[in-house]
């Protein structure tokens, strides 16, 4: 805690993404070198499957509970286990829940999506909180456990849990009771309950801060590099967040201020659905295993054989993970490829010997094999797709009192947009009235764009001052308002006042990344070749006087007129630049005339928001 302000200050940010099918955290350290969004260094932990070779910033949402509820593990592990289990016919009374932060929403439509099995079979959504608690909790205890072992880039420096601000992220389309309900979760799994410690931030909006400060490709034939546009006053945009469960939509506008907390506005109300990637998975089992296998025989394979079912599922969500759509003469993205995945043994011996030879003769005579046609994949694909594509639709037309004008570009993020069909049906459908990007890692858009947030809430591409800054001047006398002592004529005859303050930026107020300020100076002496400017800071709003009570003199710039000696006044003019950007003000002096430049630079080092904005 600050002992001054008493506002937190934050050694490290830590965010978690807490998913339908995956779940991740990352961090990042708060420092002067950390504080420049481009060349922030973000740590994201890397998870693998059970015997897999590929790591991934995610790890399954799973978990396995004893017969007494409480929770044994987690992830791919907790999956594993099951499986085990399984193998044993459950003699522990386990039980085995993923994809269960879908059953947290009230009100949410029934799906199968959420699993529950074994002895959390039909659990309600009291249960559902403890397992997210428990899950939070793992990943609490984790965090906590990485950064002290890893700290930062091979520092030695050690952090503690008070040193931390975390950031959870939840869906746009959750209402207040699911946000509250998260929140209770985090902090009953030992989160911290101070909201300055522990805040909540949209998906899309946590999307919309990592678009707005990593580069990405736009969709097209050419799919040059691109960048959303959160430079231009009154741009509008929309992020489509494409997870395992859901898909949420919002769409902003940037206000004149720019992109930050109460600077990104939203427009439009929250769209989306349960209409994420596992929906295609839930469509493979009760569509084509179903035909291929038989509904009734799939009911009984389901009880007998779930592991096997389980892992054909995974087999299917691995090719269709890799699956490249193609490019049809009209411009539609079409799929050419049939998908054939193996079958494991243990459930091919189950099937009737005529369900065998069928499927050997569908997989051109091999065995252990389920061959889908192109357009199987492509129906399954569009059970999900379609209604996609309708709700971005739904949500370019819907806004508080109105339509949406001007909505230029569609930010396309999550797990779910690594799928080429998904994003070049997006970039067919709407690519010629709006932009469609992609970030460079669709997948980590939410996570990275949460430690951004939690950096510091408010700024984005721009940073709001904590004191007011300029220069020490001299300025027309103002009769009964400033002391006589200060009062003094120059070489021109103008009656002036010594030692004034001329403002540059104001404390709280917004500054854009290499803005450029610019005032001018003139020289009443006519002889003078150089002099010192003095550059102050203050955490008053109109300073007036470099000597008053809180104005701090930060360091000098120095100023060489001598091209312009022995001039008129009016032509011996200097101009001061002050140029935001980083974590310094870089300030320059340019002589008019000669054109002679001098430089020096002030720290600039605190973030709007690091210490409460500009009310602390």
């Amino acid at each position: 805690m600050s002992a001054s302000t008493g506002v937190f200050v934050p050694k490290v940010v830590v965010a978690i993404d807490f998913g339908t099918h995956g779940s991740g955290f990352a961090w990042a350290t708060v420092s002067n070198l950390q504080d420049v969004t481009n060349n922030r260094y973000i740590a994201y932990q890397n998870f693998v499957k059970h015997g897999g070779s590929s790591s991934y910033p995610k790890d399954l949402t799973a978990v396995l509970a004893d017969a007494q509820g409480v929770v044994r593990e987690f992830g791919f592990e907790a999956r594993r286990r099951w499986q085990i289990e399984l193998n044993q016919k459950n003699p522990n009374n386990f039980g085995y829940a993923s994809r269960f932060k879908m059953a947290l929403r009230a009100g949410a439509p029934s799906s199968d999506v959420p699993r529950f099995l074994g002895s959390l079979a039909g659990a309600d959504r009291r249960v559902v909180r403890e397992l997210i608690t428990a899950y939070l909790g793992k990943m609490y205890r984790t965090a906590l456990q990485e950064i002290g072992a890893t700290g930062y880039r091979g520092s030695a420096l050690a952090y503690e849990g008070d040193d931390i601000r975390w950031c959870i992220t939840v869906p746009a389309i959750w209402k207040d009771a699911e946000k509250r309900a998260m929140r209770d979760a985090a902090e009953a799994a030992g989160l911290p309950a101070d909201e300055e410690r522990l805040l909540l931030v949209s998906e899309p909006e946590a999307a919309a801060v990592y678009c707005a400060l990593t580069s990405g490709t736009l969709l097209g034939p050419a799919r040059p590099e691109g960048r959303l546009d959160v430079w231009t006053a009154g741009s509008r945009f929309m992020v489509v967040d494409c997870g395992g469960g859901t898909v949420d939509i919002t769409s902003y506008q940037i206000r004149a201020e720019g992109v930050g907390d109460d600077r990104l506005s939203e427009i439009g109300l929250a769209d989306g659905g349960a209409l994420g990637s596992a929906y295609i998975n839930q469509h493979f089992v009760d569509r084509v295993l179903a035909d291929r296998f038989g509904a009734g025989r799939l009911k009984e394979l389901k009880v007998s054989h779930s592991k096997e079912i389980t892992l054909l599922e995974d087999r299917w969500e691995e090719w269709k993970v890799g699956l490249h759509s193609e490019t049809a003469p009209g411009g539609a993205p079409v799929i050419t490829t049939p998908c054939d995945i193996e079958i494991p043994g243990r459930l091919w011996e189950a099937l009737p010997r005529a369900t065998q030879e069928r499927l050997q003769d569908e997989a051109y005579g091999d065995p252990y094999h389920l061959v889908l046609t192109p357009a199987e994949v492509a129906m399954l694909h569009e059970a999900v797709v379609g209604p996609v594509l309708d709700t971005i639709e739904r949500q370019r037309r819907l806004v508080v009192g109105g339509p949406v004008k001007g909505v230029d570009q569609i930010v396309i993020v999550g797990g779910f947009a690594r799928s080429t069909y998904l994003r070049d049906r997006i970039a067919h459908r709407f690519g010629d009235e709006v932009k469609v990007l992609i970030p460079q890692d669709p997948a980590v858009a939410v996570l990275g764009g949460a430690v951004h947030f939690a950096y510091d809430p408010s700024v984005i591409w721009g940073r709001r001052s904590k004191y007011t800054y300029g220069y020490a001047c001299s300025k027309l006398f103002r009769e009964g308002v400033d002391p006589v002592e200060r009062r003094f004529e120059d070489e021109d005859g103008d009656v002036m006042c010594r030692g004034r303050v001329h403002v540059v930026v104001r404390r709280g107020e917004l500054v854009e990344a290499d803005e450029r300020r610019t005032s001018a100076m003139k020289i009443a002496q006519r002889d003078l070749r150089s002099f010192d400017i003095g550059l102050y800071a203050t955490y008053s709003d109109e300073p007036q006087y470099t000597d008053e009570p809180g104005c701090e003199r930060l360091g000098t710039v120095a100023a060489d007129v001598s091209g312009s000696v022995h001039q008129d006044s009016s032509k011996r003019l200097v101009d001061v630049y002050y140029a935001f950007g980083g974590t310094e003000i870089s300030v320059e002096t340019e002589d008019r005339i000669s054109g002679v430049r001098r430089k020096a630079a002030i720290a600039f080092t605190e973030l709007y928001g690091r210490h409460g904005g500009a009310g602390s």
